[in-house]
Formats: structure tokens, sequence, C-alpha cells
């Protein structure tokens, strides 16, 4: 079995999605999650019902909370792309969050 600790790559992954790097201790089961493919990225792709519904609640969390002059002014019908929908709720997050995110505190090493 790999170790996170002998796998830059792994490592590295585990860091951009926050996860701990240590291992367990004890008896567990180590499940193995594939790297996509590059071909995976596909930013032309149409958007998916789950990216619809999303773009429902980005639309609905701006304009519930943003006055109409500070609103993106993108209409969800004239989104079709994956690349389209990212850049509109980046947009809208940016907004929402000037402050960007929040920095986690470092836990002291024993």
């Amino acid at each position: 079995m790999n170790e996170a600790g002998s796998n830059p790559a792994r490592k590295r992954r585990q860091r951009a999605v926050g996860l701990s790097i240590s291992m367990p201790t004890g008896d567990y089961t180590a499940i193995r999650i594939p790297i996509p493919p590059a071909s995976a990225m596909n930013k032309d792709r149409p958007i998916s019902s789950l990216i619809q519904a999303q773009l429902l609640h980005i639309q609905h969390a701006e304009s519930a909370r943003l006055p109409k002059e500070k609103r993106v002014g993108v209409k969800l019908e004239d989104i079709h792309t994956e690349a389209e929908a990212a850049a509109y709720i980046a947009a809208v997050t940016r907004i929402l969050h000037p402050q960007g995110r929040k920095k986690s505190r470092r836990k002291p090493r024993n």
C-alpha cells in the first residue's frame, strides 16, 4: 500500500482539498480513488441538471442578498456550458464573499 507521505502527487491533492495527510492508527481499509484523466475536463460540455440546480441556488442567493445594482446580471437561460456556469458562480461568490475564504488555523504540532 502506498502511504500519502511517499506520494507527492497525493500530498498535493490532499492539501488542495484540505484533507489531513496523517494516516489513521489501528485497523482500517484503504479505499483508492482514481485520479480522473485530463480528458475528463471539458469546459465546452453542456451543463447537467445538477449544475442547473446549483445555478438556481446561486441565483437565489444573489437576488436575496444583493441589491439590483450589485448583481452580476446574467440570465440563467444564457448559460449553456460548464465554463459559463463556472464564471457565473465565481462572479457571484466574489461579490457575496469579498473577504475571500477563511484561513484555517494551523494546529500546533506536538
